[in-house]
């Protein structure tokens, strides 16, 4: 479609999300002014040639391609489907662990379609990922690009990037996997799922048919000691792999059984009762308090959150002694839904690093955020009949905990008596309202079908069915409880029946009758934080003294009592300076039944260090108040960002005013943005 050059150009404006000028395309290109013309019209031409609008050009901001043109452009560019940048390196860094035949560089542009400078970065970021599996790549002009790496790593890598690759590309879109091998195991693997009644993710499911095809009748090594032989054979899910796979070597079936058990978060193997369980049950303990200290957030069920973590630990550092890596797929979901708790789980994570048994991954954070954001306590009262729901969700222990938590946030009333797979649905029948299910399931009962994250569309699913049969109805002064009980007044009995199927059917095919709308935008640092409330210092103080002057401004506004501040202190006596998060920044808050009225944030910047317990020194301090205990997240978030930016604090701790700090603040938070 374009030469060289051309790819290049396009390449640029494909990754680019703001426009790029005429002078950095010149740069980038290492070519003229006139020859960026020409490149760009030559490129125009083949647009408009394949129906595509040409390349827009904001007046003093420089080229640019909207979301749409770049759709357009994927789809001609690549027959196989649009492959973006990111998905490009992930496909990339599978095709090379397993290559069909030598791979040149040529061979990658081709494919691919992009420019030369395209792949040799995109090379360099596989390298980058090669590098945490430890693979390495090598290069030789006859055997071309070669990948040198134990078994278990390739696999382990197939699986994470696989997982990621099919969120966006079709599996008969990837050409180094064998589609009619892939779609046999796929169906093997989905008779599995069936049987053991889990309803495992169908994406999981797809991800080991590829890697069972990548990896069927290769000379792969592998290697298991006796008590892991012991308890893989011992599983139901290895008799069924066994049964299905039999033209598959005993190994390979052991190694199927692996990823189809580490499909699921939940699933255990019995492990020998040693230092490691102890250990490990320590720092789910340990991690619920830090959480707790850090987060000054209210938990449910605190000894069911340090279980069900100990749980998870035990199978993560099982998976780990075998050098395998599971992947989460609701990484991308979790971030975007979830960024508040996440950001705060990070940090906790951080201080675990080195003590850990295994190794605290991105995708590991993330089941551990789902375990916390299972156990937050809930917002304010919504409706007041009760109403009983069942949950249906075979994804695991972590999945299931904060769905069932997003959806009795949504309503106070609301109970969700179970959590199961699909398989023990009638045992509930007449104890339950309605069904919540990520999967599809055969029911007379009302359900909905919803992401395992839920989105505003599932939210406008779960309030459409709470409409139509329990939210209360004045009319002709009788109560009525939903919308059915209002219909009934106007449809013929014998047709009501048939309307209520016809409106869960209509619910279930991804409509919703009533709308949720965004949520509104929550508060930043520079909306709670006023020049008022920021004190600049050059002292010798103690942490006591920095705590009680950075609440006065607080104090005055009445956002907190004088007794917060004796709570905040209590609490860094009692737990020491667990306030201090990284490059000398802190953050004080005291419980929000300790005297907090109102959501509050002061700040202390001193340029002389204040020692805190054990040598701990700080410059940076918040005074944090929430009487909610929940209202605070993002602004415990902005300042965990805040504290990773050296630059902005060598910045802050040079300001003569107030008013300089949050004009540098404001400044960095809308730039993150």
């Amino acid at each position: 479609m374009f030469n060289e050059k051309q790819k290049e150009f396009v390449d640029i404006l494909l990754e680019e999300q703001e426009p790029v000028s005429n002078m950095a395309m010149q740069s980038r290109l290492k070519s003229s002014k006139r020859t960026i013309y020409n490149i760009a019209n030559k490129v125009n031409d083949e647009l408009i040639y394949h129906s595509i609008d040409p390349i827009y050009n904001k007046r003093g901001k420089g080229y640019y391609f909207t979301e749409e043109q770049k759709k357009q452009i994927y789809r001609q560019y690549l027959p196989g489907g649009a492959i973006g940048r990111t998905d490009r390196v992930s496909y990339l860094a599978c095709w090379l662990l397993y290559p069909e035949k030598v791979i040149h560089l040529e061979d990658i542009i081709e494919r691919l379609q992009v420019s030369r400078n395209s792949v040799f970065n995109d090379l360099k970021r596989v390298k980058d990922i090669y590098d945490l599996y430890n693979i390495r790549l090598e290069f030789d002009i006859k055997k071309g690009y070669t990948t040198l790496g134990t078994t278990m790593n390739f696999h382990s890598l197939l699986m994470n990037y696989l997982s990621q690759l099919l969120v966006n590309v079709e599996y008969y879109y990837i050409h180094f996997i064998d589609t009619s091998q892939t779609s046999l195991y796929f169906g093997r693997l989905y008779k599995i799922s069936e049987e053991l009644g889990h309803g495992e993710d169908e994406r999981n499911l797809l991800v080991i048919a590829c890697l069972a095809s990548l990896m069927h009748d290769r000379q792969d090594e592998f290697s298991f000691s006796l008590m892991e032989l012991k308890d893989l054979i011992e599983t139901k899910e290895f008799a069924l792999i066994d049964k299905y796979f039999q033209d598959f070597k005993v190994l390979e079936r052991l190694y199927l059984t692996i990823y189809l058990l580490g499909s699921k978060a939940s699933r255990t193997f019995a492990m020998e009762e040693d230092e490691d369980n102890i250990r490990l049950l320590q720092m789910a303990e340990s991690m619920v308090e830090e959480f707790e200290q850090i987060s000054m957030a209210g938990l449910l069920d605190r000894t069911q959150l340090i279980n069900s973590l100990y749980m998870h630990f035990k199978l993560t550092l099982y998976y780990y002694k075998l050098s395998i890596h599971i992947a989460n797929p609701l990484k991308k979901q979790v971030k975007e839904n979830y960024p508040d708790l996440y950001e705060v789980v990070r940090t906790v994570c951080d201080k675990f690093r080195e003590i850990a048994p295994f190794p605290i991954s991105d995708g590991e954070i993330i089941y551990i955020t789902m375990h916390f954001g299972g156990h937050l306590k809930q917002g304010p009262e919504r409706f007041y009949r009760k109403v009983w729901v069942l949950v249906v969700c075979p994804s695991g222990i972590a999945t299931s905990a904060l769905l069932s938590r997003e959806i009795e946030s949504l309503y106070s009333n609301v109970t969700v008596v179970a959590t199961m797979a699909a398989d023990h649905i009638e045992e509930y029948e007449g104890n339950i309202d309605f069904i919540v299910s990520t999967v599809d399931i055969s029911t007379q009962l009302p359900w909905v079908k919803v992401s395992t994250i839920l989105t505003n569309d599932d939210k406008s699913r779960i309030a459409s069915m709470m409409m139509l049969n329990f939210e209360t109805y004045q009319v002709d002064e009788r109560r009525m409880n939903g919308l059915f009980e209002v219909l009934e007044k106007y449809v013929p009995p014998h047709k009501m029946e048939q309307m209520k199927q016809d409106v869960y059917q209509y619910l279930n095919s991804g409509n919703a009758i009533v709308k949720i709308a965004d949520h509104e935008e929550e508060l930043r640092i520079y909306d709670v934080l006023g020049t008022g409330d920021i004190l600049l210092l050059d002292e010798s103080i103690d942490w006591k003294e920095a705590i009680t002057r950075t609440s006065e401004s607080l104090v005055q506004k009445k956002a907190v009592e004088e007794r917060y501040i004796d709570s905040m202190i209590s609490l860094v006596e009692k737990y020491g300076s667990y306030i201090v998060l990284q490059n000398r920044v802190a953050v004080a808050h005291g419980k929000p039944e300790e005297g907090a009225n109102a959501l509050g944030l002061s700040l202390l910047v001193n340029r002389t260090d204040i020692l805190f317990e054990g040598e701990v020194t700080v410059r940076y301090l918040f005074v944090l108040s929430d009487p909610s205990a929940h209202e605070h997240f993002r602004l415990v978030r902005d300042i965990m960002l805040f504290a990773r930016n050296r630059e902005l604090l060598d910045v802050l701790g040079k300001a003569q005013l107030p008013e300089d700090v949050l004009r540098e603040i404001i400044n960095y938070m809308i730039n993150e943005e």
